[in-house]
């Protein structure tokens, strides 16, 4: 890999929060904004970005080249090798958004990008973390990790503001501030924030965030370290006094579990099924493939207790199929139970007949195919 060093460092933003609290919503927004900026976006997977398909030019690999200038690329493997490897393309971005998965530790990204030697390839803009206005506070089992990603922000978006009272949005504020006294927080329903406040707003700066302590909870599971500091380590930044303690991987604290299928869902039922999920598992999403509108993935959102399903996009030349992701608490997702409550939900493959009839229903109720 050969990369000449670009005549100006091109701006990073990272972009952090919780799982659910809306990054990919987000992330969409500016995707499709007229900022003027050749934008690389790194995900851990953007076939969770809703592109619509009469903005993408090209897909190469693991990169969807959009109308726009922008790019979204697949994080594979290690993130700084990815980021250098957009410098060496043709046209190298302008501007680069990197999303961090809802449980990693932004203080590790944004010092890996401060780093001397990548100085005059990248220069660190901003940390932006989005806050859940709604459900954030309930998520006491997370809390330190929520904190901890908000102390590295200095900007938060908070998200989902037309669904909580003023009073409540005041108190997420205030505490917000409790955490970083002097961050920006800019009000945001589906992701509509003024592109001018989270592109290019300036310098982000390490050594004027607050370090944040944060005391662990005992959640009486195994982390599977054994450091002698406990559940935080001080790493020395070279400077003699400036320590920032970091959270370990985070992963151990989770449960997943997946389910795909190629039969479609009887919607009634599978309302039924979802609003039955047990309490530990806090986030889902996926892509459905229902008997009610066989033409259009349907797409499934929860986070807490809040569970949307959405028509989404035509299958077009794509075989339909389920795939759902779960999470949850350790030990916290019965795999079998699960399996056996969806599984109720399917309906027989369907035949020519029953299909040209759903197609008919389909045509009166969305219109169109």
């Amino acid at each position: 890999m050969s990369i000449d060093t670009p005549l100006k460092p091109v701006p990073v933003t990272i972009l952090t929060g919780f799982l659910g609290a809306g990054k990919t919503t987000l992330l969409n927004r500016i995707l499709h904004a007229d900022h003027g900026l050749k934008v690389a976006v790194l995900v851990n997977d953007f076939g969770s970005i809703n592109i619509d398909t009469q903005l993408v030019v090209g897909v190469e690999g693991e990169t969807i080249s959009l109308a726009n200038g922008c790019i979204c690329c697949t994080i594979r493997g290690d993130l700084l090798k990815t980021a250098l490897l957009l410098l060496d393309r043709a046209e190298p971005p302008e501007y680069l958004i990197i999303e961090a998965s809802g449980v990693s530790d932004p203080w590790a990204v944004a010092e890996t990008f401060d780093l001397p030697e990548l100085r005059s390839f990248f220069r660190l803009d901003s940390v932006i973390t989005v806050v859940d206005a709604e459900y954030v506070r309930q998520q006491q089992y997370y809390e330190d990790l929520i904190i901890h990603q908000i102390s590295a922000a200095d900007v938060v978006v908070l998200s989902k503001v037309d669904l909580v009272t003023e009073e409540q949005r005041a108190d997420v504020e205030q505490w917000v501030r409790q955490i970083v006294p002097r961050v920006r927080i800019l009000p945001a329903i589906h992701g509509d924030v003024p592109m001018s406040l989270i592109l290019g707003v300036g310098r982000y700066n390490l050594e004027v965030q607050p370090r944040i302590v944060v005391p662990r909870h005992d959640h009486e599971h195994d982390h599977h370290h054994d450091h002698e500091h406990g559940p935080h380590c001080d790493h020395d930044h070279g400077d003699g006094d400036q320590q920032h303690d970091h959270h370990h991987d985070h992963s151990a604290e989770f449960s997943t579990w997946s389910y795909v299928h190629d039969h479609p869902f009887s919607l009634k039922k599978l309302r039924t099924a979802l609003q039955d999920l047990p309490a530990t598992i806090f986030r889902g999403k996926g892509v459905l493939y229902l008997a009610e509108t066989p033409q259009r993935r349907a797409i499934l959102q929860i986070v807490g207790v809040r569970i949307t399903v959405t028509v989404g996009e035509p299958w077009g030349d794509a075989t339909p199929v389920t795939q759902m992701v779960f999470i949850g608490a350790p030990g916290g997702l019965d795999g079998a139970s699960l399996t056996a409550a969806f599984d109720a939900c399917l309906t027989n493959a369907p035949g020519q007949e029953q299909i040209a009839g759903q197609q008919s229903w389909f045509r009166r109720v969305f219109g169109g195919g």
